[in-house]
């Protein structure tokens, strides 16, 4: 996906039970991991570390530790660890399990202008969440 292009999270009104169940806070730091992933042969990844994901979200680190502890147990991430050439543990990658009512788009700036000029209209049962990349 080109580099200007912006994310757009699709939820399906299912998916607010899982926005409930998990909370805010999990919620939050599913959305970021799904902002930094990328698409891989295994699914899309996540390469960053809690450290980084704490910092970017304005979180404790312990907090962010927690909520990774809550996606688990929910299934929609698994940590990945590698390690370098030289046999050192390589920053932490999240593999995601992005349910159906989830769907991840590339915007163009330019669908997005022409989108925000037209007068809001119901898009029956799903919301779009633009994420600025």
């Amino acid at each position: 996906m080109s580099s200007d292009a912006e994310w757009c999270l699709l939820l399906a009104a299912e998916s607010l039970q899982l926005r409930r169940l998990l909370g805010p806070t999990a919620w939050a730091v599913f959305e970021e991991l799904l902002l930094v992933s990328t698409s891989t042969s295994h699914g899309r990844q996540a390469s960053m570390s809690m450290r980084s994901l704490a910092q970017r979200l304005g979180l404790a680190k312990d907090t962010v530790a927690r909520e990774l502890t809550r996606l688990r147990r929910a299934g929609l991430v698994t940590p990945i660890q590698s390690r370098t050439s030289a046999g050192v543990f390589a920053a932490g990658s999240y593999l995601l399990t992005i349910p159906d009512s989830i769907a991840i788009q590339a915007v163009s700036p330019l669908t997005r202008a022409s989108t925000r000029s037209r007068s809001p209209q119901p898009r029956g049962s799903q919301l779009a969440l633009a994420i600025d990349a």
